[in-house]
């Protein structure tokens, strides 16, 4: 997945439904975020948690937990968060659940709201 970081969402998406009326473009998979929106979602909690699900062979949230010495609810929030944004994927196995990363990462922090053409 990719994540855009832009000035101006609305600007960004101005151009881009511009772009696609007159076919030059297809709509883009990813996430289009502002800086400060960026900050939000990717606080320094979420991005040691995502560090460690995708290090280590992490056998449930409650091991999560208990690695990142954090409380199990602030742990299990973080990690719906994350999945509603599609970035974990949460498995049942033997009644435990068990937080993949879901997608590769891409931050392109250089993007402008202008979409230039086979990007």
């Amino acid at each position: 997945m990719e994540i855009k970081i832009v000035e101006s969402i609305s600007k960004y998406n101005k151009e881009l439904n511009e772009r696609i009326k007159k076919g030059m473009d297809k709509p883009e998979k990813g996430l289009v975020m502002t800086p400060e929106i960026f900050s939000k979602v990717f606080s320094p909690e979420r991005i040691k948690l995502l560090q460690r699900v995708y290090r280590n062979n992490i056998k449930n949230i409650y091991q999560l937990a208990k690695e990142l010495d954090k409380p199990y609810e602030v742990v299990f929030r973080n990690i719906k968060y994350l999945e509603g944004m599609g970035l974990i994927k949460v498995t049942d196995k033997d009644n435990k659940k068990i937080p993949q990363i879901h997608c590769k990462l891409s931050i392109n922090m250089f993007s402008r709201e202008e979409v230039k053409e086979g990007v």
